[in-house]
């Protein structure tokens, strides 16, 4: 297990591959990093440098009480990137982490090589969204 303590929490992460090229990769809810393993394993095996890494209140990082927002998920990201001296990356997330990926944008965009959104959306859900999936079921 890898861990980094940034931001006050503690991080689980994998960081594989020795390339110069960097690829991050930010789970959705309710997963933890477990779910990129088979990216992990391709992408290193292919020359890059992956770092995958838990969300605070997934995996192996810390449980914080409360309502988290999309800005500190992005700050736990930037933090823990400073921590392994990566300066530009391509940044890639899943559904929730998509949205986390888009805020990381927002906030620390000049550090983005580029952006992999997959399943995501721009906006929070709403209530009327969350009636809308309950009564489709």
């Amino acid at each position: 297990m890898t861990t980094a303590s940034v931001n006050g929490i503690t991080i689980g992460y994998d960081d594989e591959g020795t390339g110069d090229d960097v690829l991050v990769l930010v789970h959705g809810h309710p997963f933890d990093r477990s779910m990129w393993r088979p990216q992990v394993e391709h992408f290193s095996a292919a020359g890059w440098r992956v770092i995958a890494a838990d969300l605070r209140g997934y995996g192996e990082s810390t449980v914080v009480p409360g309502v988290t927002p999309l800005s500190a998920f992005a700050g736990d990201i930037a933090a823990l990137l400073d921590h392994l001296g990566i300066d530009r990356f391509v940044l890639g997330g899943l559904s929730m982490g998509g949205q986390i990926v888009l805020e990381f944008q927002r906030l620390f965009g000049e550090r983005t090589r580029g952006l992999i959104l997959a399943d995501t959306f721009a906006s929070s859900v709403s209530a009327e969204l969350t009636q809308f999936v309950s009564r489709s079921k």
